[in-house]
């Protein structure tokens, strides 16, 4: 991967309007890699807005309470974890990156535990996003 610049710097920015967006990847059960049909998803959504000039990314994990709780909350974490360092890799200035690790959510549908396997990523800055 080349070095690329984006407009990550703090405070307004002229005239562009301030932006809040949101976007969320899905892990499979017990991982903490991307799911294979979330990684072009996830490819799109950085791409879209790094070339924003954000304010601050901030990073929701959760888990459902399948299996292992201690497993669970390590799983958050290393979720939330894993898309902070590419964020960072991708020029993100770490000081601008917020983590917040829920507890792991009880689903009583399989439908309701795979929307709980994931990390919600919220954009903010300035831009056409």
């Amino acid at each position: 991967m080349g070095q690329e610049s984006y407009n990550l710097s703090k405070g307004a920015k002229g005239s562009l309007p301030p932006f809040s967006a949101e976007t969320v990847v899905y892990f499979d059960a017990g991982r903490s890699e991307l799911a294979p049909n979330e990684v072009q998803k996830w490819k799109d959504s950085v791409s879209h807005y790094l070339s924003q000039s954000l304010d601050s990314v901030t990073l929701i994990g959760s888990a459902d309470t399948t299996g292992n709780l201690a497993k669970n909350r390590r799983l958050v974490k290393e979720r939330v974890q894993g898309i902070k360092k590419h964020l960072i890799s991708r020029g993100v200035n770490p000081k601008m990156i917020l983590c917040q690790y829920l507890e792991p959510i009880q689903g009583r549908t399989p439908k309701e535990r795979e929307q709980f396997r994931s990390v919600v990523i919220q954009w903010k800055g300035y831009g056409s996003a």
